[in-house]
């Protein structure tokens, strides 16, 4: 139940852990013992967002490889308007307990994603708390920005066919998603890992909400395609899993449709901003 827990020094607050999984009491002392502030014991995995820190670890009872992921509450990396705006958010809707409330939405309606265990808020080395989140690692090696970026070891004839399969693999997964009235609001190519046995899986779930509008049947189409926005795979691939997503909907005008969300459409004056040159560029760089 959330609420405050001590551990040795630090006092974990809003703390939610899933009784039901079998890891349950092994996750809980992990917890509890402060066990999750010893990450220079733990493999510190690659991200392109500075408010995240990423560690793989394993639970040495169940023998469980875990993520823990840490968003930062005032990231320094954030520039100081953004950063102001990111622990704004973080205050008020704390983002590990929304990732795994949208994780178990994914899985209930049926769509691969990561199996949470718990999450919960310390501070470490500022004065605001931190989000964790821990849950079971998925099996994987690449995900689909990895074929994107032709980086998954392959030749560029098989990367293709590979990076095709993956996409329209993925058109069915968020099709039916979006069926359940579920959307992700991240669909970008980084954010689906692929297993081991070829599914797809979605992470980054802090965002998936359900969609307030369901009928008519199609203006709720209007915006499920604003859920693609993001999704950043070459155009003819693009009109492929358009196609696929669509089934025997399938027109030009969803193509349009599709096109004016990915030109800006949900924040039109962030977009004449750039166009005008009065807003800086992101300061991401390429790469995976």
């Amino acid at each position: 139940m959330p609420g405050a827990t001590q551990t040795d020094s630090v006092p974990v607050r809003r703390l939610l852990l899933l009784e039901n999984e079998p890891e349950a009491a092994e996750v809980r002392e992990f917890i509890v013992t402060g066990r999750w502030r010893e990450t220079g014991a733990f493999a510190r995995l690659p991200t392109r967002n500075p408010r995240y820190e990423v560690y793989s670890l394993i639970l040495p009872a169940s023998q469980t490889a875990c993520i823990l992921k840490i968003a930062a509450a005032a990231p320094a990396g954030h520039r100081p308007a953004r950063r102001l705006n990111t622990l704004a958010s973080h205050l008020l809707r704390d983002p590990s307990r929304r990732a795994l409330l949208g994780a178990r939405r994914l899985a209930k309606a049926g769509v691969p994603t990561y199996r949470p265990l718990a999450c919960w808020q310390a501070r470490r080395d500022s004065r605001w708390r931190d989000s964790f989140l821990l849950y079971a690692q998925i099996p994987a090696r690449f995900t689909l920005r990895h074929y994107l970026l032709e980086a998954a070891g392959l030749t560029p004839e098989e990367n293709a066919r590979a990076l095709e399969q993956f996409a329209l693999q993925l058109a069915d997964v968020i099709a039916a998603m979006h069926r359940q009235g579920l959307r992700h609001d991240d669909l970008a190519c980084g954010n689906f890992l692929i297993a081991g046995d070829g599914d797809i899986h979605l992470i980054d779930t802090d965002h998936v909400h359900r969609a307030r509008l369901r009928f008519p049947r199609f203006l709720k189409q209007v915006f499920d395609l604003d859920d693609l926005r993001r999704l950043d795979l070459p155009e003819p691939l693009r009109r492929r899993f358009l196609q696929r997503y669509l089934g025997d909907r399938d027109s030009p005008f969803w193509w349009r449709v599709h096109q004016f969300w990915r030109s800006g459409a949900r924040r039109p004056l962030r977009w004449l901003r750039r166009r005008l040159r009065l807003r800086p560029p992101s300061l991401r760089t390429p790469g995976l």
